[in-house]
């Protein structure tokens, strides 16, 4: 259901990203990463990360900007991520959630963590980065929108 509402809300924030003109999309604002492009990019980037570590590997870098020049590139490869992401989901077992697994990092640091608490950290992340993608929207003027879980809730 958190990732049910996880898509439902990063669908809602795009469609807002999608009314921008390419100028307010790629502005440099000064806040978290600097322009709603790389907000988005960011968000992805680290799903990605995250989803790669629960399958073994652990990825070297983060996604670059540059490597998804429009906003076309951005949301099809959003979309590759959010079915790798729902098989993943799919074929973990309850043994797999309450078990650890190692990864490391893209600065080289080995960690262990208990894959459900990455699965709701994933979920966390992003609801934290769509805030910030939205008071971005809203410094530049452009379009804003409620993301919070209930709104999901009251729609089902």
């Amino acid at each position: 259901m958190l990732y049910d509402y996880s898509y439902w809300a990063h669908r809602k924030v795009w469609g807002c990203v999608e009314q921008l003109t390419e100028a307010q999309f790629r502005e440099d604002t000064g806040y978290s990463f600097g322009s709603v492009y790389s907000q988005v990019v960011h968000t992805m980037s680290a799903e990605w990360i995250w989803f790669s570590r629960l399958q073994g590997t652990s990825p070297t870098a983060v996604f670059r900007d540059e490597d998804y020049p429009t906003r076309a590139d951005v949301r099809a490869k959003w979309d590759d991520i959010e079915s790798n992401v729902r098989a993943c989901g799919a074929s973990l077992s309850e043994d797999d959630l309450h078990s650890d697994f190692s990864y490391t990092t893209t600065s080289g640091k080995e960690y262990q963590n208990n894959r459900l608490h990455i699965l709701l950290h994933v979920v966390n992340h992003g609801t934290d980065h769509r805030a910030q993608t939205l008071a971005i929207l809203d410094r530049i003027g452009g379009p804003t929108l409620e993301q919070d879980l209930i709104f999901y809730l009251r729609e089902q």
